[in-house]
């Protein structure tokens, strides 16, 4: 066992406190990014003063008791300190990631077939299937109709593709989805110029943006909630060294309430 001390820094992204084994120098950070999914703020606020007060009561322990006393007392600490605010972190994670979930399950549920889709899908198939290629796979379904690549996912064909190509066509999915499942092409119609003063049909592009715009807010609370799945990650190594304890430990302390 050995002192700590501890740090805490604002930054323009978020706050940061840390806290370090004074002889090995083993130092662990905790960092709460101001950009947080829906619903995670205020439960995020709760864990970084949490783990704020459990780094007062570091700086206190090292000061007053002696090294190998030290681990014990924190150790003692962390089910009324942190059990609690880390929980409440970890369930407002959780439901932000199911209804992100729910959301990209929903558009990207194929519907069942009609007499009429079913052929189109059928056809797509087998034209995906008989390219010559993977390139010429990809250029195919990069360019196919919503009913078209409906039959594609039905049949999960995407899945021999290169990871970053179907992610790709699999975005373009969705986004003909929502703008399909949501109607969003009667916002949007065409705008009249010069060549066609009365147009007629709908603005493509306005409606492109739209869903694209929609797909990629997707994408970012994906990631932000992934960066949340860090953080509690960084939880449980801060109390592994601040009570100098492996860190299945350190899980079984935060988890367990006082």
């Amino acid at each position: 066992m050995a002192k700590l001390s501890v740090g805490s820094q604002a930054t323009d992204r978020g706050p940061m406190i840390s806290v370090t084994i004074v002889d090995t120098a083993r130092t662990q950070i905790l960092f709460i990014p101001k950009d947080l999914p829906p619903g995670v703020d205020q439960a995020a606020a709760r864990l970084f003063a949490a783990y704020a007060l459990f780094n007062g009561e570091a700086a206190h322990a090292s000061s007053t008791l002696l090294p190998e006393l030290i681990g014990p007392h924190m150790m003692k600490a962390v089910p009324g300190l942190l059990a609690s605010p880390y929980a409440g972190f970890v369930d407002a994670v959780g439901a932000s990631a199911r209804e992100n979930k729910k959301v990209v399950t929903d558009l990207g549920a194929v519907p069942a077939s009609t007499v009429a889709t079913a052929a189109i899908r059928q056809r797509a198939v087998q034209l995906f299937d008989a390219a010559p290629t993977i390139a010429a796979q990809i250029k195919l379904a990069s360019e196919m109709t919503l009913p078209q690549l409906q039959g594609l996912v039905e049949v999960d064909a995407l899945s021999i593709l290169p990871d970053n190509a179907q992610s790709a066509i699999m975005d373009r999915y969705l986004m003909l989805s929502y703008a399909s499942k949501y109607g969003i092409a009667s916002k949007y119609p065409a705008i009249a110029t010069p060549d066609i003063p009365i147009p007629s049909g709908i603005n493509n592009d306005a409606v492109e943006s739209e869903a694209k715009a929609m797909i990629t807010a997707i994408r970012a609370l994906t990631k932000k909630i992934e960066n949340c799945s860090q953080i509690a990650r960084d939880c449980i190594a801060y109390v592994s060294i601040a009570c100098q304890c492996p860190v299945p430990t350190a899980f079984g302390l935060i988890t367990k309430q006082a």
